[in-house]
């Protein structure tokens, strides 16, 4: 076991396709939470931050006239799908700037707990308008539910060592956004991430969490041979696993002017 966990902000990369095949979309309720807090009627540009492969991006695009996707991992970037309204930039989200008071929206799915935080803060408060709105939100740690629950604890308890420090101290997104003291209101929000997935898929998904894929990768010569053994213990228990996962952030909006 590792005398301290690796860097988890780097691990996705290694697993970038899959990741882009596995990880789940978010709920439709974040993006009407989202369009519900923004004050004025202009859509015209929306930012996501450590957009990953997309995921959140697709609803952004449904929403706004135009998105830039922000990804840091040149791996991830690669796997990034094809928008007709989406600019991916692959930097990250410190290193990349904005015209003051250009954008509507900016959001950050389950990827501000990497970054410096304070800073992003006032980076997003900076180029937001009047009126927009900052929205880093996050699931949690996956759970397993039904009989395959057992399975899930005893690898769950391989991972533990390889769990970043970050996914502990910075996933309480209220508390660095009302600490900067830059928006007129921080509201929490408050959901559940729930999923139904064939073993293999399941397997994946797990796979491509930071302390899942930093586990096969310092254990497995080829770390797909772990993912391939989970889904293995997972289909052992039946055809659908159930997953679930806290979904949680935090909506704050600038002042109008």
């Amino acid at each position: 076991m590792p005398s301290s966990a690796p860097d988890g902000s780097q691990a996705f990369g290694g697993f970038a396709a899959l990741y882009a095949r596995c990880r789940p979309l978010y709920p439709q309720s974040v993006f009407d939470a989202l369009e519900a807090a923004l004050r004025g009627g202009r859509r015209a540009h929306a930012v996501d931050l450590g957009a990953g492969t997309g995921q959140a991006t697709r609803a952004l695009a449904d929403r706004f006239v135009n998105v830039t996707a922000v990804e840091p991992d040149p791996r991830m970037a690669e796997n990034f799908p094809k928008f007709r309204n989406v600019a991916l930039l692959n930097e990250a989200a410190e290193n990349v700037d904005f015209v003051p008071g250009s954008i509507d929206a900016v959001i950050a799915a389950t990827s501000f707990h990497w970054m410096e935080q304070s800073e992003v803060c006032m980076k997003a408060h900076r180029w937001l308008r009047p009126g927009g709105v900052f929205f880093p939100f996050r699931y949690g740690a996956f759970d397993m539910i039904g009989v395959a629950k057992p399975v899930f604890d005893r690898h769950a308890a391989l991972w533990a060592p390889f769990k970043d420090k970050r996914l502990t101290a910075n996933i309480e997104y209220v508390k660095p956004i009302v600490a900067a003291g830059l928006f007129a209101t921080v509201t929490p929000f408050v959901d559940e991430l729930g999923a139904t997935l064939a073993p293999a898929d399941a397997a994946g998904l797990l796979g491509t969490t930071s302390y899942g894929s930093a586990f096969a990768s310092a254990n497995y010569q080829d770390p797909e041979d772990y993912i391939k053994e989970l889904a293995d213990d997972l289909r052992a228990c039946g055809e659908e696993t159930e997953l679930q996962a806290p979904l949680r952030g935090a909506i704050a909006v600038k002042a109008l002017d």
